[in-house]
C-alpha cells in the first residue's frame, strides 16, 4: 500500500463509521481487509475498480437506509464505487438505554 492508499482507506474508515447507524466495521470470518503499515483494517478492502465495505449496524434503524447512506459516503471518500455488506446487527442493551434517560 501507497502513503496514498492509506489515505484513502483512513477517509473511507472515517465517512463509513460517522454514518449515523453505523457501529463499526465488521470483521468476521471471510471478511475482506486491508493490510498498512503498522495496522490491518479488517472489513475494508479498496482495489483499483471498486471496494467493499463490511459493517455493523444498529437494529431498529433500517438497514436499507443505512446501507445506502454507507455506499454513498464510500464511494465518495473512495473515488470508487463500493458495494456494502451489513455483516452484523447489533441491539441496544436496555440497560445502557436507562443510563443515557
Amino acid at each position: 500500500m501507497t502513503e496514498s492508499s492509506a489515505a484513502r482507506v483512513n477517509r473511507v474508515l472515517a465517512a463509513v463509521t460517522a454514518v449515523d447507524g453505523v457501529v463499526g466495521l465488521h470483521s468476521g470470518p471471510g471478511v475482506p481487509s486491508t493490510h498498512l503499515p503498522g495496522r490491518t483494517v479488517a472489513g475494508l478492502r479498496l482495489g483499483p475498480q471498486g471496494g467493499r465495505v463490511h459493517v455493523i449496524v444498529r437494529l431498529g434503524d433500517s438497514l436499507l437506509v443505512t446501507a445506502e447512506r454507507v455506499r454513498a459516503v464510500a464511494t465518495e471518500a473512495a473515488g470508487i464505487p463500493v458495494d456494502v455488506v451489513v455483516g452484523d446487527v447489533t441491539v441496544p442493551h436496555p440497560e445502557n438505554q436507562e443510563r443515557q434517560s
